[in-house]
């Protein structure tokens, strides 16, 4: 996503580029919030969130975005983000992942050897507990120590989508 510095060197006027980037902003924040909401609607749908123990903190991050892939293979669609807790300082992971079936959480700690995993299944599903996860977790995504998003791609047809 383009910065205001991005568009002001480009030569964009200013209320143009603060307009754009604006714009660019409540984009960016609705699709997360799609597709959340999407994830926590599904049967099988977790919070996940990965620790790393002091033996691997020095790794390159992107070596933990591929584990993080790699463990969040199985999912038909997840989001997650990197963020620093606020005690420590201390960088972790969040994903919100829905599967088809019920998660089978070994695979998930086969890939993932950095630290540790918990998991929690989402499972009240009435129209208030949606929309507090929803909330939670939209702006848990978007708060200002979150480091990067990472989506993971739908692993299913588009038009069958109906559920995960």
């Amino acid at each position: 996503m383009k910065t205001l510095k991005d568009r002001l060197q480009e030569g964009q006027q200013i209320s143009k580029a603060v307009e754009n980037t604006r714009r660019s902003e409540q984009k960016r924040h609705s699709k997360i919030k799609k597709r959340i909401t999407f994830i926590i609607e599904q049967p099988f749908s977790y919070f996940i969130t990965f620790t790393l123990t002091n033996d691997y903190l020095k790794l390159n991050f992107n070596t933990y975005t591929k584990k993080i892939r790699q463990s969040l293979k199985g999912s038909k669609l997840w989001i997650a983000n990197s963020d620093y807790g606020s005690k420590n300082d201390r960088l972790h992971f969040h994903a919100v992942a829905c599967y088809i079936d019920q998660l089978d959480y070994n695979t998930v700690l086969s890939v993932w050897q950095y630290g540790s995993v918990d998991f929690k299944p989402i499972i009240r599903k009435d129209e208030k507990s949606i929309r507090e996860y929803i909330l939670k977790t939209t702006n848990h995504a978007l708060k200002l120590s979150v480091g990067r998003i990472i989506y993971g791609r739908l692993n299913i047809n588009r038009k069958e989508v109906k559920t995960c």
